[in-house]
């Protein structure tokens, strides 16, 4: 997979595209759609130990604009996606910056800030190529979308969707926008706890991804990630759903492998993580149990700047440090099964020893306690209101501790 060509794979695409293609009679205009989301957001992560910056504290509101039309006719279809950014700062210190929620420099964080982000596509048949702004969510590149705006990456997108359940795609970045940049900058790897020999630029990442879903219960799915110059990273994935007498078991296993790879400017890069996800639905609630297991001479690297997808990332931690071991166990409600309609409740604990970090001589061990309540409004005229309150509990005895709030009114609609 890793030496199969570009050209080769976008012939493919399109080939079966025009093979199976029908005239597209949306329109442009016609197909068009727009989502408008505001977002009020209060951030705050006070340090329980350690030296340094004691507390990130930021209140701001930002404004995301998703439009996207339609395609025109024909056997290809053309179009074009608008993504309007923007944030205000409400409150905070210049002290307390960092929070990921605005940009900011050595005089502080920006009071206000706004990009438009373009993206250009094409759809012939079943393929369809993207050209531009993306905001990805793949096993081995996910972008960050937790605070007011999100990363997106810039570069090109082919992929295609079959009839029979079958998806291939390929991407290729050379450039991301953080969630709180100012301006476009060089991929690398995230190099938390002096993981890696440093933070070096890479010229793009290509990924390949393959996945099919079988049938309603069994999907699988394949990708290889490479970071030129620091690493490649391949996963597979299998996810089952078995109905049972009262709700439904899901599972989910994933294997990543990581290693080093051409001049290997960051290092030592190898690493083997197991993933495994067990979750009882039943009348609107969740049961879950999760496992994470570190092995290899390395930590787990991702992207800088995005979130792990791994089972165990959570707000403030990772779980992916050398050789760690990591536990899950979480519950989630879905208010409407209990006549509480626009009610979610999440509770989450997660424990992680036998980590092996530069930074630190022994067994790193930590643990995570979250917590999470959120409510859109049912009333016609608050429809499109809903709050959320996030808390967070981290104790490490290699990481500084912290404890954190996060507070989100948000509105959210299409007009």
């Amino acid at each position: 997979m890793r030496n199969l060509s570009i050209s080769a794979l976008a012939a493919a695409c399109l080939a079966s595209g025009s093979a199976m293609a029908e005239e597209t009679t949306e329109g442009f205009f016609k197909g068009a759609e727009v989502d408008l989301t505001a977002t009020n957001f209060y951030y705050n992560r006070d340090f329980r130990s350690g030296s340094g910056q004691g507390k990130r504290e930021e209140w701001a509101q930002g404004l995301m604009i998703d439009a996207r039309s339609g395609y025109t006719p024909g056997v290809v279809g053309f179009g074009l996606d608008l993504l309007g950014l923007g944030d205000l700062k409400l409150d905070g210190s210049d002290a307390e910056v960092g929070t990921g929620i605005l940009p900011y420099d050595e005089d502080g964080a920006r009071t206000t800030f706004g990009r438009v982000a373009v993206t250009g596509k094409a759809k012939a048949g079943p393929a369809e190529l993207r050209v531009g702004s993306h905001i990805t969510s793949d096993l081995t590149l996910k972008s960050n979308t937790s605070r007011l705006l999100p990363q997106t990456f810039e570069g090109a997108s082919l992929g295609a969707s079959f009839k029979n359940g079958l998806e291939l795609g390929y991407k290729r970045f050379d450039r991301s926008w953080y969630r709180d940049g100012v301006d476009r900058v060089h991929l690398t790897i995230t190099n938390k706890d002096r993981r890696f020999s440093g933070t070096p630029d890479s010229d793009h990442l290509d990924l390949f991804t393959a996945g099919w879903k079988v049938n309603d219960q069994l999907k699988l799915r394949i990708e290889h990630a490479e970071l030129q110059d620091i690493y490649r990273q391949q996963v597979a994935s299998v996810a089952y759903r078995q109905p049972l007498p009262v709700g439904r078991l899901d599972t989910e296993l994933r294997y990543y492998v990581s290693d080093d790879v051409g001049q290997a400017l960051a290092g030592v890069v190898d690493n083997r993580a197991v993933n495994a996800l067990v979750t009882w639905n039943v009348n609107g609630q969740e049961f879950a149990l999760a496992y994470q297991d570190m092995s290899g001479d390395t930590a787990m690297p991702f992207v800088g700047g995005t979130d792990g997808n791994v089972f165990n990332w959570t707000f403030i931690n990772d779980f992916m440090e050398r050789d760690e071991r990591s536990w899950q166990a979480r519950y989630q409600l879905d208010g409407k099964r209990i006549c509480i309609p626009g009610l979610k409740f999440l509770v989450r604990y997660v424990k992680g020893d036998n980590a092996r970090p530069n930074t630190f001589a022994g067994e790193g061990r930590q643990w995570q306690r979250d917590f999470e309540i959120g409510y859109t409004f049912q009333s016609e005229a608050l429809k499109d209101f809903s709050i959320r309150w996030r808390n967070g509990f981290f104790r490490s005895n290699y990481q500084r501790d912290a404890e954190e709030n996060r507070l989100m009114l948000v509105y959210s609609t299409s007009p």
